[in-house]
């Protein structure tokens, strides 16, 4: 909670309490007024109660004003002003009585009304408690026109019970402090209870969104391909079977790219993208984009820019080329059909890296939502997933860097610029290489002769992979279970490469299933493959040392990794 909520939620409460207490002190006050009266007068204490009443009436109305008007502009400073100057008239007022009226007073009425006043000085600490200063006056106020009243009277012992009237007070304004602290830490508990309240539903409401918004997108190439698998199931042409085969290797790959990007998300959430801050020169990392991103512009008509400024960025180079390749991804699709461009600048203790295009642009009132899971705006280029710049925005978050949304032209407010604001980094330099996705083709890749053991405990999986991995010329034995490993094994011989899905049935996992055949065959080399989220499993397939697939793992992706075992073999 800001420290101005924290006052206005302070002073609301002080506020409540009095205006309670105000009514409650109308009965107190004719009490008090009865025993004035037998020592001074009928008519001095009814003059002095009529006084009281009006005083605390008409504090009442100033006050519940003053709550009305806590939210409005300067309503805060004017509530805390009527409340000070009533609170000091009241007091004035309650301590006026004792100062006046004790001379004229037996002993015993003195001692009712100083009991009376103590204790009302006591309950004024549940309204005034939370404002130290105005409650400490109010004490000087109450307890010091009870300490004049006993050292005007004449008795023995009067001025004792006057310095004890000054001791009270310090120790009531000792323990205000006391309720004053533990009603403020209540307050700040409550206030983070509801500030948890409202993230809770605003992530419940979040996650329908997404859920909602993903299950649409799901159903969309998962529909297109229910259709083609009937088309192909009857299609006698080779020019129906070509095309109908186009259409849906185009809507796996959607399909591929939608889990990829909810994978890239929940991976992220949950923490199992770990950021590794290095500094180091982004020279490298930028003549990479330049050089593909400038060939991607050729190729689809559009003019490339890369304006670069020599740099040196203390971040994630990983996580940051991530973060640049989904905003230029992101300018190639909804930029139109113009300028695209990449620019690296130092400002201050930064070096702010922008992508602009010179496109729609996005308007000043989506800015807000642009990065929420799903959301496309208004597209002008082909349909995307609209995950791209929800992901930016997790990884700009996860590296503790800032991003900037602005117009490439202010003027005509046109085009796009999205910047990323990263810390400079230092002169001396960490040896820090991105890890660059490949992005050649792997159909010429040679995995022929290989030998290879499938297992999963899905049998869709294993009947798919199998046919793949036959295409491609290799030996493949399949398992489901691991009481027939050994059977499947000597089935096949030598093995080359195991691919091994993590997650098998009955609580067991890849890694240890695998332990045993590995002993006997010490030579055969392991891929993991998992659609596993937690960041502990990452970390475990990760000190294993052995090459990990995430699902959904394309052919393109299965066939490059084992032609590195067909490398070392040969």
């Amino acid at each position: 909670m800001a420290p101005e909520q924290h006052e206005q939620e302070r002073l609301s409460f002080a506020l409540e309490q009095s205006i309670s207490a105000s009514y409650i002190g109308i009965s107190a006050t004719l009490v008090l007024a009865l025993a004035a009266a037998l020592g001074t007068g009928a008519v001095a204490a009814a003059a002095w109660a009529v006084l009281m009443v009006s005083i605390l009436v008409l504090r009442g109305w100033v006050l519940r004003r003053a709550v009305t008007r806590l939210g409005e502009p300067g309503g805060p400073a004017q509530a805390n002003k009527d409340f000070t100057l009533s609170t000091v008239v009241l007091a004035f007022t309650i301590g006026s009585l004792p100062a006046i009226a004790f001379p004229g007073m037996t002993l015993e009425l003195r001692m009712v009304v100083t009991v009376f006043l103590c204790l009302w000085c006591c309950a004024a600490m549940a309204s005034l408690g939370l404002t130290p200063r105005l409650f400490t006056v109010y004490l000087l106020l109450v307890l010091g026109g009870l300490a004049v009243g006993w050292a005007r009277t004449e008795m023995p012992g009067a001025r004792y019970t006057a310095v004890a009237m000054v001791l009270y007070m310090v120790v009531l304004r000792a323990f205000s402090h006391n309720f004053t602290r533990r009603i403020v830490e209540g307050m700040a508990i409550r206030a983070e209870n509801d500030a948890l309240v409202r993230q809770l539903s605003a992530a419940n409401e979040a996650k329908t969104r997404f859920i909602m918004a993903a299950s649409h997108d799901l159903r969309q190439p998962l529909h297109a391909i229910s259709y083609l698998g009937g088309v192909l199931a009857r299609a006698r042409d080779p020019a129906d079977v070509r095309s109908a085969n186009e259409a849906l290797t185009a809507a796996v790959e959607g399909l591929n790219k939608l889990f990829s990007a909810i994978l890239d998300l929940s991976r992220i959430d949950s923490g199992a993208v770990r950021m590794h801050p290095v500094s180091f020169k982004l020279d490298g990392l930028v003549a990479q984009l330049d050089s593909e991103y400038r060939t991607l512009c050729v190729a689809s008509g559009r003019r490339w820019e890369c304006q670069v400024e020599a740099a040196t960025a203390l971040t994630d180079p990983v996580l940051l080329e991530r973060v640049l390749r989904n905003l230029l991804d992101n300018a190639m699709k909804h930029g139109g059909d113009g300028m695209v461009r990449l620019a690296v600048e130092r400002r201050g203790d930064e070096v702010v890296i922008t992508v602009s295009d010179n496109g729609p642009g996005i308007p000043l009132e989506s800015r807000s939502r642009v990065f929420d899971e799903f959301y496309r705006g208004n597209e002008t280029g082909p349909p995307g997933l609209g995950l791209g710049l929800s992901i930016v925005r997790r990884l700009v978050d996860r590296l503790g860097c800032r991003v900037v949304i602005d117009f490439t032209d202010a003027q005509t407010q046109s085009g796009a610029a999205i910047s990323v604001h990263i810390p400079q980094g230092s002169a001396l330099l960490e040896e820090a290489t991105p890890a660059l996705p490949g992005h050649g083709s792997a159909d010429e890749e040679d995995v022929s002769g290989l030998a290879v053991l499938v297992i999963d405990d899905d049998a869709t999986v294993l009947h798919a992979t199998r046919a793949l991995l036959v295409q491609w010329g290799c030996r493949v034995a399949t398992c489901g279970r691991g009481d027939v490993l050994d059977e499947v094994v000597a089935g096949l011989g030598p093995l080359d490469v195991a691919v091994v899905d993590y997650r098998l049935d009955g609580g067991r996992n890849g890694l240890d299933l695998v332990e045993g055949v590995r002993d006997r065959h010490p030579g055969m080399g392991v891929v993991m493959v998992t659609g596993e989220s937690d960041p502990q499993v990452l970390d475990q397939l990760a000190e294993s040392g052995l090459p990990v697939l995430e699902k959904p793992v394309s052919p393109r992706d299965l066939r490059r990794t084992l032609a590195l075992f067909k490398a070392a073999d040969a």
